[in-house]
């Protein structure tokens, strides 16, 4: 969809066939900005599902230092509010994913190994109990004490954005030509 051009004469009905093809043309580029609105929302959902798709979010240690994985249950979904659509990643693990737990496979208590994670306050051993600071701590789960040394930042959401920020021209292209 390139430039448009509107060429008309001075007389009313030129004047109104114009004003006419001007409308259209609005109601086209309306069109096509909600469009690429719809294809920029499900290419992230898609980018952000497939990261947090196998995500482990804890690695639980087990007796004899043997580790067993849990895996995290994350539902990633679009959410259309009026003029504004919104990616949701939805469930409580979707945090310990996207930001990482643990020292074990984040860095130092205090640093985030994701982008943002600072300016969030989401940062390694700053929630709770601060027991990310620590290479394992515990926890119980239906009266059982399990140990944890956490889980790696993922960044599924923050991955999901920069994937699309860069094929964002290509996407353009294809709903407006």
């Amino acid at each position: 969809m390139g430039r448009k051009v509107i060429s008309f004469g001075l007389s009313t009905s030129e004047i109104n066939r114009a004003m006419k093809e001007l409308a259209d043309y609005k109601q086209e580029i309306l069109r096509k900005t909600e469009l690429l609105r719809e294809k920029v929302a499900e290419r992230l959902a898609d980018e952000a599902k497939s990261g947090f798709s196998g995500a482990i979010v804890d690695e639980l240690i087990l007796k004899g230092g043997q580790t067993s994985p849990r895996y995290a249950q994350v539902d990633v979904s679009v959410d259309n509010r009026g003029s504004v659509t919104v990616v949701v990643a939805s469930g409580e693990d979707a945090v310990w994913v996207e930001f990482g737990a643990g020292v074990y496979h984040n860095g130092s208590p205090g640093s985030s190994p994701h982008p943002h994670g600072a300016e969030l306050g989401m940062t390694i051993g700053g929630f709770g109990k601060g027991n990310g600071k620590k290479e394992v701590w515990g926890f119980y789960e239906n009266g059982e004490l399990k140990l944890s040394r956490g889980t790696p930042a993922r960044m599924p959401m923050a991955l999901a954005i920069t994937t699309v920020c860069n094929d964002i021209q290509s996407i353009a292209k294809e709903v407006f030509g």
